[in-house]
């Protein structure tokens, strides 16, 4: 066998944890990969996989091999796809994480005219709302909110402009709890925290003065860690939310949510694209970025 396809086969086993599921994905039978796997193995003379009756894992050379298998299997589809011009000769799939509510706000609506002009690539979004590690998970790229840690991922603005973020409250919490009008107040209210780690910090309603980010300890009875969440959780009530202006604009429009604390806004972030570092991207992968680029700038201009 093709020691490519072999390596191809050993990523697969890998991402899924399960030779039957590798299987599955390429339409052959479970022999066929796990002898590929095998080979593989003679031929590196190191066993990749720790196998038992329940599951397998990856040994700790099998741990260094991935990546670079990764690395390896980018780049030759890379470069087979550098010369793809024609629209439909731009094939294959995508797999590209980015939070929740911007995928239900900013990308979904105008995915359709995306799936007319390359009807030959197959995307697959999730919506982990989690830093995902794009190498280890099998992903293309990820759109992220906000300042990026250091990593080894190439970073490629959406948008020369960064995001506000806008204090909101429900119309029911109004009526509830009354509407904040200076910092002090807050402490009678509830914040709703949002974090990816969900730590025992307390909560914090973040705001610029005098171009310094500064912080306000608030109550709070609820944290949570995915995007569509934090929305739903200011709509039902249940404190105040300091949401990007992406896709809640509409809502404050019709009604939904009111503005507090406007001269107190969070520092504006700016929104990426990440994907593994290579030196040629594939093909599928450049003409995604340049039209969620695209969708970026229109909306703000909208």
């Amino acid at each position: 066998m093709d020691k490519l396809e072999a390596m191809q086969r050993f990523v697969l086993v890998a991402q899924f944890g399960s030779f039957t599921k590798a299987a599955d994905a390429l339409g052959l039978p479970k022999s066929s990969i796990s002898s590929a796997v095998q080979g593989l193995e003679k031929s590196l003379g190191t066993r990749l996989f720790h196998r038992s009756t329940r599951s397998i894992t990856l040994t700790q050379d099998g741990e260094t091999y991935l990546p670079q298998c990764q690395t390896l299997l980018a780049e030759l589809d890379a470069i087979g796809s550098q010369f793809q011009r024609n629209p439909d000769d731009v094939r294959g799939v995508l797999r590209v994480d980015m939070p929740s509510h911007f995928a239900t706000t900013v990308v979904i609506p105008h995915l359709a005219d995306f799936i007319e002009n390359y009807p030959n690539i197959r995307l697959k979004i999730s919506s982990a709302d989690y830093r995902v590690d794009p190498i280890k998970e099998g992903i293309d790229c990820v759109i992220r909110v906000g300042e990026l840690d250091d990593s080894s991922l190439i970073a490629r603005p959406l948008t020369q402009y960064q995001y506000r973020s806008l204090n909101c409250v429900s119309p029911n919490y109004a009526e509830k709890f009354g509407i904040p009008q200076t910092l002090a107040e807050l402490a009678n209210h509830k914040l709703i925290e949002y974090s990816h780690t969900l730590g025992n910090l307390d909560a914090q309603f973040e705001y610029m003065e005098d171009g310094k980010v500064k912080q306000e300890s608030m109550p709070s009875n609820l944290a949570v860690n995915g995007t569509d969440a934090y929305l739903d959780a200011c709509l039902s009530g249940l404190g105040i939310a300091q949401i990007p202006t992406i896709g809640v604009e509409n809502l404050i429009e019709e009604g939904l949510l009111i503005k507090v604390l406007p001269q107190y806004e969070a520092e504006p972030m700016p929104v990426s694209l990440l994907y593994p570092s290579r030196r040629q991207p594939p093909k599928r992968l450049i003409v995604f970025m340049d039209w969620l680029q695209s969708i970026m700038i229109k909306n703000h201009k909208g």
